[in-house]
């Protein structure tokens, strides 16, 4: 991402976002019994480990909410966004941009969830969750859904990340972008979440580790 973009510089094309729509029908897939065809994934990892109990004020719960609401957890040599700050983050419409064969493409995407609850695991025990979850709209490569969520336990304390898609490529008119995408966009979509997990990683331990020493 160039230095010293501000999201203001797109202000008219995210805008325009709010005026298409998704590019498919989110209720054909979940009524579909059978999801050949589909690429569905999740991607779980621990972050960090804080003291039992509600999340620290400035730990690691707390930062990794705030990098994944401002989507600040994407390696941008892959992709980045733009949106305006001030709008709700339900319904928030993000300009994509993705780095793809030396070339930087524009999609449109829309918040279409927002998660913030306590919730039991499989044990039995408490876990504080917040996420989110966008769609894809008209004009995106792909069609599907993301959905980011952090969680805390809040007996054991540990702190995780929660990556789940559902997802299969849109009609591509040109030939060559087609061609690469079918070639690469699999590995492009494993390695965003990959590293997406790296970077919060990072994000989690290093505030965990500011909030010890403060």
């Amino acid at each position: 991402m160039a230095k010293n973009v501000t999201w203001q510089q797109y202000q008219k094309q995210i805008q325009e976002l709010a005026t298409l729509d998704f590019n498919y029908d989110e209720k054909m897939y979940h009524a579909a019994k059978d999801k050949r065809g589909w690429f569905v994934d999740r991607y779980e990892a621990t972050l960090a480990i804080e003291p039992e109990g509600p999340p620290l004020q400035n730990g690691a719960f707390a930062a990794v909410k705030q990098t994944i609401q401002l989507y600040q957890f994407a390696n941008p040599k892959l992709i980045y966004a733009f949106f305006d700050p001030e709008q709700p983050l339900l319904g928030r419409n993000m300009l994509m941009f993705a780095h793809f064969s030396g070339f930087t493409f524009q999609f449109g995407v829309r918040v279409v969830a927002v998660t913030e609850e306590v919730r039991k695991n499989k044990l039995g025990e408490d876990l504080q969750v917040w996420g989110y979850a966008y769609r894809t709209l008209k004009g995106h490569f792909e069609i599907g859904e993301i959905r980011f969520e952090v969680t805390k336990n809040l007996k054991t304390g540990e702190v995780a990340i929660d990556i789940s898609a559902y997802s299969k490529p849109d009609r591509i008119p040109n030939f060559f972008f087609r061609s690469g995408f079918k070639l690469f966009g699999r590995s492009l979509q494993k390695y965003f979440a990959h590293s997406s997990i790296r970077r919060l990683q990072k994000v989690a331990k290093t505030a965990l580790r500011h909030n010890v020493v403060s």
